[in-house]
């Protein structure tokens, strides 16, 4: 009985598998010259972000755009994959990149990017496929991979999801990748839709349901290359019973990404009408982690999926049942609840990934009891509430960071409960994005938190040292330097673009999309380096950094308040228009600009901006005269030199823009911080100078000599077209060749 049902199962998957092969379209690719290959792709980083590194390049998602954009391969620019050499990167030399994947790179869901793995990047990209009506399919996403050089990419896909949102990964199992998902669906048409998990292998593209109908699951929030899921299901008894039971109870499990059968069989081939391929009830591929069965002398509560019970085994365990919560999967730690049916704990309890005893194929072997592990828990926090806490072990202590509407908080996680807590600043609700060990010069380092904010046109970016005392965020020494690490600093005036990747270091420099500085409407990579003799920047020069950034924009703005004797501005517009030099660095532009209204418009040369101004603008863009102070501070970007009052000093676009997104920034910031050219408001005849009315008079006079020449030919030509047609035409001989001998055959062959 039990290899008959065996055979149903396993044919129920089988088919899911098969279908999903039957509908994956033919193999086929669009190739394009290479860029040449990456010799550092065995040594890659931070996978599964909008950011991946290998030895010596960085791959990036090239900006935030939408599904709904035109995706012809080749075509795209925003969007695409772009790489960078990490040389270029510290140098400085942003647009120094090259197109990788001329694709849109795009997910609903931000958990998951770019993977870099073996010669290949692999990603979601909107499909191009259409309807029966014509309509392009942009809210499906097909999983697709390219060459690191860029010369072959798949025109078809290994798995095209209909859910632009589907929560997934792309990880790596002994040289294999897979592409690991959940997703909500309706998978056997029984009219109820409910979340499963499955996998494809990337080599031939089978698709392997490894469980159905989960109540909860978990990917790696950290390290999105883990292969691993943990999720719950319920336990309903089907058998021995007129309508199923579902108990009180709930079991925990892992799966792994490559597995593609099950370690146990579940019978139902009892159960009357029962069909596997309409709806086989329960599959799961996993191991057994936790189950939640309780005291097992209750033999109401055994059901086929207590597999791990033991009838000759005493269990050591409470009279009560559990059911698991699972609350984070985070860099291989699983953080789960596990509440009795007679009242709950609200205990947290940790289980790592290494704890577990695992044979060579990954999976979970006998000597784990699912059940009688339970006494053997253990506990991270005991009897706390739902928030949601970050972990850091600082030397030997572990650290509870809490970020929730009256701050950010800080506690020591000591048997089993969060001690010591104190107050480390009032940002409410701050969004955590990191938590970094950073060295700021040969012998200091410190545990940075950087966290963002809602502010701007997207979110704040800010860092403050969490590894301080409970005095250093409270008082203030005499030598107030020695507080700075741990009062919390603003990276700049950095909007980063939310509803997207949180930003991601290279080594020293932020990348980030952004929505800084007229990008709002755009959302291109920005490069910020926070680099500083070789080490990151203290808070403490951190600090001085911002107050410099900050000075350039208040000394801009300080022309606006000069006037003359008689009241009036000493420097009209001048302000914007060193705003749009400090943005744009196109120093030759007011000198155009001025000699438009004198051109186009005749007016004085100092009609907009007295020569004072457009000295100052120069003095501006060389660090001159009122601007000597910038001069010591330089930088190369894009093998330009550039100084300390010009925006690209301090964060710089890393990539490539499109043409036209390239100049409809920079319309953008003639419109904001410049007068655009001036309109020719007079007539067309006043609008000529002396010299070109001579001219216009002169070439009248030839055209019209020209045009009574062609109407005299013109007119010969017509009258002796004419002639033609009513028959005036040349005389000629004809000969007639009949017997009529009353003709005269010699006659000139005209009537007269």
């Amino acid at each position: 009985m039990r290899k008959r049902f065996t055979k149903i199962i396993c044919a129920a998957v089988a088919t899911i598998s098969a279908f999903s092969l039957m509908l994956a379209p033919a193999c086929s690719s669009y190739t394009r010259e290479g860029v040449g290959a990456d010799t550092s792709a065995d040594k890659v980083s931070s996978n599964g972000g909008f950011v991946t590194e290998t030895g010596d390049y960085v791959y990036f998602i090239n900006g935030v755009a939408e599904n709904t954009a035109v995706n012809t391969f080749g075509e795209v620019v925003k969007g695409s994959v772009q790489r960078i050499s990490k040389s270029d990167l510290q140098d400085g030399n942003y647009g120094n990149t090259q197109t990788i994947v001329p694709l849109i790179v795009y997910s609903g869901s931000y958990n998951a990017g770019i993977y870099v793995y073996g010669d290949y990047i692999y990603y979601t990209t909107p499909t191009v496929e259409r309807n029966s009506d014509g309509e392009i399919l942009n809210s499906y996403l097909d999983f697709k991979r390219t060459t690191l050089d860029g010369s072959d990419t798949m025109s078809d896909y290994f798995w095209q999801s209909t859910d632009n949102t589907v929560d997934f990964r792309y990880v790596e199992v002994n040289d294999t990748v897979y592409i690991l998902y959940a997703i909500s669906e309706d998978l056997f048409g029984t009219g109820t839709s409910v979340t499963n998990i499955h996998s494809v292998n990337c080599e031939t593209r089978e698709n392997t349901l490894l469980a159905y109908n989960v109540s909860e699951y978990a990917f790696d929030t950290t390290d999105a290359t883990n292969p691993y899921a943990y999720y719950t299901m319920g336990v309903t008894q089907y058998l021995g019973t007129d309508n199923p039971v579902s108990k009180s109870y709930n079991q925990l499990y892992r799966v792994r990404a490559d597995v593609t059968q099950s370690p146990r069989t579940y019978d139902f081939s009892d159960m009357e009408d029962y069909d596997a391929e309409k709806d086989p009830l329960y599959v799961n591929l996993g191991d057994y982690v936790y189950d939640g069965i309780g005291k097992t002398q209750l033999s109401s509560y055994e059901t086929q999926y207590n597999y791990s019970y033991w009838n000759d085994k005493q269990y050591d365990i409470n009279n009560s049942d559990y059911s698991y919560s699972i609350k984070s999967y985070d860099d291989g730690e699983l953080l789960f609840t596990r509440t009795s049916s007679t009242g709950s704990s609200g205990n947290v309890y940790v289980l790592d990934d290494a704890s577990l005893p695992v044979g060579t194929d990954g999976r979970i072997t006998s000597e784990w009891d699912a059940i009688d592990k339970n006494k053997e828990v253990s506990l991270r926090l005991y009897g706390t509430d739902t928030s949601a806490y970050e972990y850091v072990k600082i030397g030997d202590t572990l650290y509870a960071i809490l970020a929730d509407s009256e701050g950010i908080s800080r506690g020591e996680v000591i048997g089993g409960k969060v001690e010591n807590i104190f107050r480390i600043n009032s940002d409410a609700s701050a969004t955590i994005i990191d938590i970094r060990k950073e060295q700021i010069s040969a012998d200091e380092s410190h545990y940075y938190l950087y966290y963002s904010m809602t502010g701007g046109n997207g979110y704040t970016l800010n860092r403050v040292a969490i590894d301080g005392t409970s005095d250093d965020y409270s008082k203030f020494p005499v030598n107030e330097e020695a507080v700075k690490e741990y009062r919390k600093v603003k990276i700049l005036d950095l909007d980063v673009a939310s509803s997207w990747y949180m930003p991601e270091f290279v080594g020293n420099t932020l990348l980030f999309a952004s929505e800084t500085g007229n990008m709002t409407d755009y959302n291109y990579i920005m490069a910020c380096d926070l680099g500083k003799d070789g080490y990151i920047m203290s808070n403490a020069l951190l600090e001085k950094y911002n107050e410099q950034f900050e000075d350039v924009s208040e000394k801009i703005y300080d022309y606006n308040e000069e006037t003359n004797a008689d009241g009036t501005k000493a420097y009209q517009y001048l302000s914007d228009a060193l705003k749009y030099l400090y943005y744009t660095g196109d120093a030759d532009y007011l000198d155009e600009l001025i000699q438009a209204y004198v051109d186009i418009q005749g007016k004085d040369k100092e009609y907009m901006y007295s020569e004072r101004s457009a000295e100052i603008y120069r003095e501006f863009a060389t660090a001159t005269g009122d601007w000597a102070e910038y001069a010591s501070m330089t930088k190369k970007v894009n093998g330009k030199t550039v100084y300390a009052n010009s925006a690209d000093y301090y964060y710089a676009v890393v990539g490539q823009m499109s043409e036209a997104d390239e100049q409809a920034l920079a319309d953008s910031y003639k419109a904001d911080y410049m007068q655009e050219y001036p309109v020719d408001d007079s007539t067309w005849w006043e609008g000529l100078s002396t010299v070109s009315k001579v001219f216009f008079i002169i070439g009248m006079v030839v055209a019209g000599l020209a045009v009574i020449a062609g109407i005299t030919v013109l007119t010969i030509w017509l009258v002796r077209r004419s002639r033609k047609k009513k028959g005036v035409v040349k005389h000629t001989h004809t000969v007639d060749m009949t017997d009529d001998k009353s003709v005269d055959v010699y006659g000139n062959g005209s009537e007269e």
